[in-house]
C-alpha cells in the first residue's frame, strides 16, 4: 500500500495509482446537491483538482489559487472533488470565497473519484491533495500528487504544463 504523510504521521492510499493515459470517469454531487452526476467535460481539456477537506486553510487557499488560474483558461474545464458534503461546499462558495469557474463536487457518497485516481486515504476517508489534467477523452495527461498532505500543490508545474496545452 503507498503512503502519504500528514505532519510526518503515515497515511496509507487505498486503491492502484492513476497512470498516465488511464481514463478517469468523473461523478459526484455537484455543489449544493446530493444527486450524483457525471462530469460533461464538453470535449474540452479538464483540470481536476482534489482535497481532504474545504475547511483547512491549505485547501482554501488551493482552491483560491485555482480560481485565479482558472480566469486565465476560458477554453479549459477546472473542476473540484473532495470527501466534503455538497452542502459544506455550498457554503463555502455562498460564504464569498471565490472559486472563479470552478464546479466543486462532493465524492463524499462512495469516494467513486478517489478510488478511480487511487488517492482515497485509508485511516480518514478523505482524498489525498493533488493536481490533474484531462484530455478532452478524459485520460490522464499530468498528476501530481501530494506526499506530505499539509503542504501545497505545485501551481507553477501546473501552469506550465497548461501553457504547452
Amino acid at each position: 500500500m503507498r503512503t502519504i504523510t500528514m505532519k510526518n504521521n503515515p497515511l496509507h492510499l487505498m486503491d492502484e495509482e492513476i497512470k498516465i493515459n488511464d481514463q478517469v470517469e468523473l461523478k459526484g454531487a455537484l455543489i449544493g446537491s446530493f444527486e450524483q452526476k457525471l462530469f460533461n467535460n464538453e470535449q474540452k481539456y479538464t483540470v481536476l483538482a482534489t482535497f481532504p477537506s474545504i475547511n483547512t486553510q491549505v485547501c482554501d487557499m488551493q482552491i483560491l489559487e485555482l480560481s485565479k488560474i482558472s480566469q486565465s483558461y476560458p477554453n479549459i474545464n477546472f473542476v473540484s472533488f473532495s470527501a466534503d458534503l455538497p452542502t459544506a461546499l455550498n457554503s463555502y462558495a455562498t460564504l464569498g470565497h471565490p472559486i472563479g469557474s470552478i464546479q466543486m463536487y462532493s465524492d463524499y457518497y462512495d469516494l467513486y473519484v478517489g478510488h478511480q485516481l487511487g488517492i482515497v486515504i485509508k485511516e480518514i476517508h478523505l482524498l489525498a491533495r493533488g493536481m490533474f489534467i484531462l484530455d478532452p477523452n478524459n485520460r490522464v495527461i499530468y498528476k501530481q500528487i501530494n506526499q506530505e498532505l499539509t503542504t501545497q500543490v505545485d501551481f507553477e508545474q501546473l501552469i506550465n504544463k497548461l501553457n504547452e496545452l
